[in-house]
């Protein structure tokens, strides 16, 4: 008995017709006559895997699932456009009208952007990001610059409701220019209005030069 496994060796020393370490073979002997191990099956391949294919990758996509920002469908009406049409224009439902919005847009045009209130609260959705157009899709915006951190949400309603104190700024991580328009009370109002306008239109970047991020 073989003391490495329990069986003894095969007569001759090998596996095969040679001798271990000797001539007219390797240690496990020849191939099979006929120079090798012999043809794949019938057909040239090992035929179809099991149940006709190999299923759906994991996670539901090619390599996992997507950001949803990369997956949802964007209007063809742009967010900047219809953010300045709310904000000049809201008492007279030009952004309504412009986001296909027909029926909404006269009646807030008859009632003077609902006596203001309805045109401010329509000015906000459009700032932060998620007002829909007729279709129910996201408005389009400019593609992403870096790695967006910064909430644009966020942005914008420290811009609307405090941009006279560099609120919008200060959360940007522009502290300096944040100082600056405190002291000024926000550019004595201009400044102030130019950072709610880029902001609302999603073209303002954090301190890193980095997009903001919607949540829609």
């Amino acid at each position: 008995m073989s003391a490495g496994n329990g069986y003894p060796p095969p007569p001759g020393g090998g596996w095969g017709s040679g001798q271990q370490g000797g001539a007219g073979g390797g240690a496990w002997g020849a191939p099979p006559p006929g120079g090798g191990w012999g043809a794949p099956p019938a057909g040239g391949s090992f035929g179809p895997p099991p149940g006709g294919d190999w299923g759906p990758p994991p996670g539901g996509g090619a390599f996992g699932p997507q950001p949803s920002s990369e997956l949802a469908p964007f209007s063809d009406k742009e967010q900047s456009t219809a953010f300045v049409l709310a904000l000049f224009l809201g008492m007279l439902g030009a952004d309504r009208f412009y986001l296909g919005q027909m029926g909404l847009g006269i009646l807030k045009l008859l009632t003077c952007g609902g006596f203001g209130i309805w045109a401010m609260v329509d000015t906000i959705l459009i700032g932060i990001g998620t007002m829909r157009d007729d279709r129910g899709l996201l408005l389009r915006r400019e593609p992403a610059a870096g790695y967006p951190q910064q909430s644009q949400s966020t942005a914008f309603l420290l811009a609307y409701f405090l941009g006279y104190f560099g609120a919008d700024r200060f959360y940007l991580g522009q502290t300096g220019l944040g100082i600056l328009k405190l002291f000024t009370c926000g550019g004595f109002g201009i400044w102030a209005l130019i950072d709610l306008v880029l902001i609302g239109m999603g073209k303002l970047h954090d301190n890193a030069g980095n997009s903001l991020r919607y949540e829609a």
